[in-house]
């Protein structure tokens, strides 16, 4: 073969890692213009696609799950977070959204932990320690405003921060690293030696060394193309992931404590100093005591900090042990006759069916059932 005909057609195709970018991206498909010029309509068709394949997809079931999951949530502060590219702003919305995605989260994961970090000026500062209390995670949220974004964003040291903070809780927990960013700086390998999952959501362009952080880590790397679609990937990381094989077994120890009504006052463990809750000095007239030592706790789920016994309600247990037996995702059926089975309302031209016992049901019971529910009525 003639060596400069090499050399056309290698110029002609180009580099081999573009070649291998562009497939990856699939522009052709994604970015279909409309009369107009613009592709709008295009977006709105792939979140409403991705919201078709997400209830369409069973939830891994007889596997083991990481239910007791500890996880740093770190957003980016950088000056690429006022960019207006999402309405208002990145961060604006990013709080917003991350706001809606607590109750879901500790509706699921009752007995799991949340912290937040924050990353500006090349450096990442803990906001808030891991705790159960979607309020508190919420009040501290509210605080974030455009004045925190300032310098650029550094990969590295938000890693390093969320690792010192998860690198010495139990190895049979899933400790997990949830990223939302604007930009990048660089990446650490010690997070795969812990067993420590860090799943990236970019708010700009896809960029290779989160995606090659995620998949060394077993996490997940989604680019969002919209506020909606922003949504959906963050309610994906919901689900409990699957544990590895060789991952530590052990058995926890948990009480069950009485709900007590506090008529004299009293002091509790969770506000008698507590370096995490200064805006909310004061106990409520509500109390759980300890069974082990009777410290006074005014919420559960929460760790004891004198014994270190897990407390949480028996409710509480029962949803997080849901996560082990999820409801089988309903088949879709097209122009069904007949009224939904849960709330009776006339089926139109979508339906989704029971695999067990064939009852249809529409879109919005759907929902309720496996994001909520995880049961089917007409089966139980």
């Amino acid at each position: 073969m003639d060596p400069t005909n090499m050399d056309i057609d290698e110029q002609q195709q180009g580099y081999k890692w573009e070649v291998a970018y562009a497939e990856g991206l699939n522009l052709r498909d994604v970015l279909t213009e409309d009369e107009g010029g613009s592709i709008e309509k295009a977006v709105k068709r792939l979140v409403a696609e991705a919201k078709r394949q997400r209830r369409l997809v069973d939830r891994p079931s007889k596997v083991r799950l990481g239910i007791m999951r500890y996880i740093y949530i770190v957003i980016d502060c950088s000056l690429a977070m006022l960019d207006r590219a999402l309405y208002p702003n990145r961060l604006a919305v990013t709080i917003n959204i991350l706001n809606k995605f607590l109750d879901k989260f500790f509706e699921q994961n009752p007995i799991s932990q949340i912290g937040i970090i924050l990353a500006k000026d090349k450096r990442a500062e803990r906001l808030l320690p891991l705790t159960s209390n979607p309020s508190l995670i919420k009040e501290s949220l509210s605080e974030i405003n455009g004045t925190h974004c300032v310098g650029e964003f550094s990969l590295y040291n938000s890693l390093d921060r969320a690792f010192k903070g998860l690198q010495d809780l139990p190895s049979h927990t899933s400790r997990e690293i949830l990223l939302i960013m604007a930009s990048l700086s660089t990446i650490d390998a010690e997070l795969k030696r812990k067993g420590i999952r860090c799943s990236v959501i970019g708010l700009s362009a896809e960029l290779y060394v989160c995606r090659k952080l995620c998949a060394t880590t077993s996490g997940r790397y989604d680019v969002i193309l919209d506020e909606s679609h922003f949504e959906i990937i963050l309610n994906d990381q919901i689900n409990p992931p699957v544990v590895k094989k060789g991952m530590a077994t052990n058995v926890v120890k948990m009480g069950f404590p009485k709900r007590s009504k506090i008529e004299l006052p009293s002091f509790c463990v969770c506000h008698q100093a507590d370096p995490i809750a200064p805006r909310d000095p004061e106990s409520t007239d509500r109390a759980y005591f300890c069974p082990q030592c009777d410290a006074r706790y005014c919420s559960v789920p929460i760790e004891c900090r004198i014994c270190g016994l897990t407390l949480l309600t028996a409710p509480q247990l029962a949803r997080a042990h849901q996560n082990l037996t999820p409801l089988l995702a309903f088949a879709e059926v097209n122009l069904p006759q007949g009224d939904c089975y849960a709330c009776r309302k006339k089926l139109e031209e979508k339906a989704y069916s029971c695999k067990k016992c064939n009852s249809l049901f529409c879109l919005d019971c759907d929902l309720i059932l496996h994001e909520s529910l995880q049961i089917c009525p007409a089966c139980h």
